[in-house]
């Protein structure tokens, strides 16, 4: 059996109008002060004011910032982090999609790191800044609205840098919450869109972790069920909003998809995308994935012909026959949910970036993200440049 190892998760309440129990863990915890992170549409939702007036009923006082937009910035970051020294809040709750729980875990430990940072992607997982021993000066809870970032159970978040113009990964052993609320219900009625984009990137997160390096028989025991219940449930939960059952499924696999280990190796790339071309990060990620497979043909065949036994395709003794038909099923699936490929959004926002342009952009975004080191074979040594000019082809001309 392979070797592995995990790191910590938080504290778990999952479950449909589980919201109401934040007031216990608050009080029981004697929090009398706390900040709420989220954005301008979110904490505007129902669940969200009825959680406000629990908190007045409670006489537990907080302060809301809702400047958090799609891609949280290393400024917003460090907004939240002076709030939090200035205020001395005892408690900071991360409501919303990945990029206000990214924004909260992040400014929670900026908040306790006692120096003055000047350049943010210095201590991040690419730099050399960062201690392991830093810890927040507050509990830090998530809440999650959508279901697909899984970032209220990682120990790190994903922030833009405005000066590098990439994104990176930040954060030490103490990012993580200490506890994680799930409540389905925040996802009743969602759009389309922001459904679709969610769940490819949880479908992503899956996918990644199975076909690479870090996947274990613990990662794999409960993974391969997540996909079962994303790939069925998704279309359902974009043709039914307020399907309860549907939202239920995508929540729980949404979530579980990042709390049980390993690497989503693929999103090196997608988050390279994302920071250059401003590419909604589900569609970046989902945009990868069938280059994911393909370059993990021959180091990941059982995974990807247990993916594709889920996704109901034939399978053969063939390692790339099998891989090239796992990656033209995720094509047809995202293509169904009305999401297009890199070369169809190129074309719609009039980007003319020839091959050698997007690999020459693309490069040092890429090897910038730690997860550029974990792809079989390997892409970040010897001849870089012409191995991931390969990938960047296959997701430049994928049809």
């Amino acid at each position: 059996m392979k070797s592995y190892s995990k790191g910590k998760i938080p504290q778990i309440i999952f479950g449909s109008k589980k919201t109401n129990e934040l007031i216990h863990y608050l009080l029981s915890s004697n929090v009398h002060k706390c900040l709420i992170v989220s954005d301008s549409r979110m904490i505007e939702h129902n669940i969200s004011i009825e959680m406000l007036k629990m908190l007045d009923e409670a006489k537990i006082a907080y302060e809301i910032y809702s400047e958090v937009n799609s891609e949280p910035t290393d400024q917003m970051c460090l907004e939240v982090s002076h709030l939090i020294k200035e205020n001395h809040y005892e408690a900071v709750i991360g409501l919303g999609g990945g990029s206000p729980m990214d924004a909260a875990k992040a400014g929670s430990l900026i908040a306790g790191i006692p120096q003055e940072i000047k350049d943010l992607h210095q201590y991040g997982k690419s730099g050399n800044m960062m201690k392991e021993e830093w810890q927040r000066p507050c509990l830090l809870i998530l809440i999650p609205t959508t279901s697909g970032t899984g970032a209220e159970t990682t120990a790190s978040a994903v922030i833009s840098s405005v000066e590098h113009q990439l994104k990176f990964s930040f954060g030490n052993r103490n990012t993580s919450a200490d506890l994680c609320i799930i409540d389905p219900m925040f996802t009743m009625g969602m759009p389309a869109m922001p459904t679709i984009n969610g769940g490819l990137d949880a479908i992503c997160h899956i996918v990644e972790i199975l076909v690479g390096t870090m996947a274990n028989d613990y990662t794999n025991t409960i993974l391969y069920e997540c996909l079962k219940r994303v790939w069925k449930w998704l279309p359902v939960a974009v043709n039914e909003p307020d399907n309860l059952k549907a939202r239920e499924q995508l929540s729980w696999a949404a979530h579980n998809a990042l709390a049980n280990g390993g690497m989503p190796n693929g999103h090196a790339v997608a988050h390279a995308l994302g920071s250059i071309y401003h590419i909604v990060h589900g569609q970046a990620c989902i945009m990868v994935l069938p280059t994911v497979i393909r370059h993990f043909a021959n180091d990941s065949k059982e995974a990807i012909t247990n993916i594709g036994k889920i996704m109901n395709l034939e399978m053969e003794d063939d390692a790339i026959v099998n891989a090239n038909k796992v990656a033209d099923e995720i094509i047809r699936y995202y293509k169904i949910l009305g999401v297009k490929n890199f070369n169809q959004t190129m074309q719609e926002r009039n980007i003319q970036d020839s091959m050698e342009e997007f690999t020459e952009k693309m490069i040092p975004a890429i090897l910038d993200d730690f997860k550029s080191k974990e792809w079989m074979p390997a892409i970040h040594t010897g001849d870089f440049k012409t191995k991931i000019s390969k990938i960047c082809e296959m997701i430049y001309f994928e049809k």
